[in-house]
């Protein structure tokens, strides 16, 4: 006799595919409805509960894919990487991997990247709460200790590089562009995305800042993060970048 643990795994996979269901179907009560039938109700319940998932945490994925495009390749990734573990707003962190295996790059280019873009903001949307350090803080710090000093990411703070145009692209779908064209062949860009408060702030910023905040993330010295930027562009304005930083929030605290 089966144990429980084998009887749910049976139970879950004739759920997520009908050509799994006949291991099941038979340990089912009929009731007036046929095994099948039953199944047919969890599974277009779990189908529906779980695109509506990825459809919320990708809607410029979506907008770019079309609606009915989407949701095929929805059914495809629920049925290969169906969640593993009980918790509905941690499933989709394998979809923008799916899509990059499942899409051709040239007819959309860069959309594996808008998806990370937008699973970004949802990390950073439930990462924990922490207070953004403070400009005051760092400038109570004397001014010979700063080349040493180490800065600690908040923890909503994700950072996405890209080949291609991504925070653009992201904005366009969601029509939220300037009304200036996105050509997708567009210059790299990178972005930035944290959550200092309840808002989830999310900008592009230049390669020499990136690298600035990046090594800082890394928790390399703020000497070794400054030279890093400064190797990208000489005339980089560090003071001014971190300041920005410190007022957008990403950083908890430093020491």
């Amino acid at each position: 006799m089966p144990t429980l643990r084998e009887v749910q795994a049976a139970f879950a996979r004739g759920v997520l595919d009908p050509a799994e269901s006949g291991a099941i179907a038979s340990r089912v009560i009929a009731a007036g409805i046929a095994p099948e039938r039953r199944l047919g109700v969890y599974r277009n319940n779990v189908r529906v509960s779980l695109r509506g998932v990825l459809e919320g945490c990708f809607p410029a994925t979506r907008a770019r894919l079309g609606p009915a495009r989407f949701a095929a390749l929805a059914e495809r990734f629920i049925r290969a990487e169906p969640p593993a573990r009980p918790q509905l707003t941690g499933y989709g962190a394998g979809f923008p991997a799916f899509l990059e295996r499942s899409v051709d790059e040239a007819a959309l280019p860069w959309l594996a990247d808008v998806a990370r873009l937008e699973w970004a903001r949802e990390e950073a949307y439930y990462a924990a709460d922490a207070l953004p350090l403070a400009l005051a803080t760092l400038a109570s710090i004397p001014a010979e200790r700063y080349p040493e000093l180490r800065f600690e990411p908040h923890p909503s703070l994700r950072l996405i590089r890209s080949a291609g145009p991504v925070f653009s692209l992201w904005q366009a779908a969601l029509g939220r562009s300037t009304g200036e064209a996105v050509s997708e062949s567009s210059q790299a860009q990178r972005v930035l995305v944290v959550r200092p408060a309840m808002t989830v702030a999310t900008r592009p910023i230049a390669p020499a800042d990136f690298l600035l905040v990046a090594g800082l993330a890394e928790g390399l010295p703020l000497a070794e993060a400054a030279a890093l930027a400064e190797g990208a562009n000489a005339d980089v304005d560090l003071q001014a970048a971190l300041a920005l930083h410190l007022a957008g929030g990403s950083f908890a605290r430093c020491y």
